[in-house]
């Protein structure tokens, strides 16, 4: 009998978290049909892509609504396949997956999360819609299988992706690191944003040494004409890298955008700076949401603020500047920070990733 899994992922992260999944998906389900919302990595691994996310690499409240239809259509395009599915498996990706897996429900048709919406951060009177719809969630983060079972959700903590499936590079020596990082995200929003204050803290930095280099993780979903716009009329010049793993590991220091990419940075335990800017209407509605004190993932996880932030209007080139020459010439400070990076391997790789997350998938399937 065949069997199809419909799975939705709708950014770049989600695409190479599912892209193993897929794999172990295939390898336990003989015969299984994956039909999914992913990109390169998901179809490169096995799923038959029905929708592309670079289509809809939408960030922010505003660029939402802008775009309701064509998000709209989606939805339907995605309830049409969850309507011939034995298995609904969400990645990430809250704003659409949640109610997906509503639907699935809806229809009787099993529901797997993998990588938990952020309810600690933003929602925790959401757990009882999380509850009512997702039959097993596969979390990422240590604390969150003690916080969704108190809510009443099946969770299991599987290991965080970056340590388990994706193979971590060893961290590089303090001598090999030769660059200031500037890493201002992943989408053209966010580097819209972000990166001419993270150019003008750079250019602060080197009048102060000059003999500072500085590089740029260019993200393959920005146009090359984001990034020239933004550096136009710099007083740096700042080489380009899409390679951000080795943007990480090589750098001195990170000016890093709020998100996944702290923690990524933290793991190679290199210094960072957290930056957060969006759209004022953006941070309006934002912060009317969130209810923790530290919006840099991996001072979440750390449940410290090891790394310094500067958000929104704090995020100032001379604060973010001030704090960044403080690591590099404060050796007792820079060590303090990671020396505490340095425990995250061990407390993100207790799980089998993945390949447990395809097992979860093939219970629910069997039963």
């Amino acid at each position: 009998m065949s069997t199809t899994v419909v799975l939705c992922c709708g950014e770049m992260s989600g695409d190479m978290h599912a892209a193993p999944l897929v794999r172990h998906l295939r390898e336990k389900i003989p015969g299984v049909s994956i039909l999914a919302m992913g990109g390169e990595r998901c179809a490169g691994a096995g799923a038959d892509v029905h929708f592309d996310y670079h289509d809809y690499a939408i960030i922010g409240f505003s660029a939402v609504l802008a775009n309701l239809p064509k998000l709209h259509r989606l939805e339907r395009g995605m309830k049409r396949l969850i309507d011939e599915a034995d298995l609904f498996i969400a990645v990430d990706y809250p704003g659409l997956n949640l109610r997906l897996a509503r639907y699935a429900r809806k229809k009787n048709v099993p529901v797997l999360y993998y990588i938990a919406p952020q309810l600690w951060a933003w929602g925790a009177g959401r757990m009882k819609k999380v509850a009512a719809s997702v039959d097993r969630l596969a979390v990422i983060l240590p604390f969150e299988e003690a916080f969704y079972r108190e809510g009443g959700v099946n969770a299991e903590f599987v290991g965080h992706p970056f340590v388990v499936d994706h193979g971590l590079e060893p961290v590089v020596d303090a001598t090999s690191r030769d660059r200031i990082g500037l890493l201002p995200g992943s989408r053209t929003q966010e580097v819209q944003r972000i990166l001419p204050t993270l150019v003008q803290s750079a250019e602060l930095l080197a009048g102060q040494d000059g003999s500072l280099r500085f590089v740029i993780g260019k993200s393959p979903l920005v146009s090359q004409s984001v990034y020239d716009a933004c550096l136009g009329g710099a007083g740096i010049e700042a080489e380009m890298d899409e390679d951000a793993v080795r943007v990480m590991r090589y750098s001195r220091l990170a000016l890093v955008a709020s998100g996944t990419a702290t923690l990524q940075t933290a793991l190679y335990e290199t210094p960072l700076v957290v930056v957060y800017r969006v759209s004022p209407l953006n941070y309006f509605l934002a912060s009317r949401l969130v209810t923790i004190d530290n919006i840099g993932l991996v001072n979440v996880v750390l449940g410290d603020r090891v790394a310094p932030e500067f958000v929104q209007n704090d995020a100032t080139p001379e604060g973010i500047s001030i704090a960044a020459m403080g690591l590099l010439e404060d050796d007792v400070a820079r060590n303090e920070m990671t020396t505490r990076f340095a425990t995250l391997r061990d407390d993100l790789g207790g799980g089998r990733g993945t390949e447990r997350v395809a097992e979860m998938a093939a219970e629910l399937i069997a039963r």
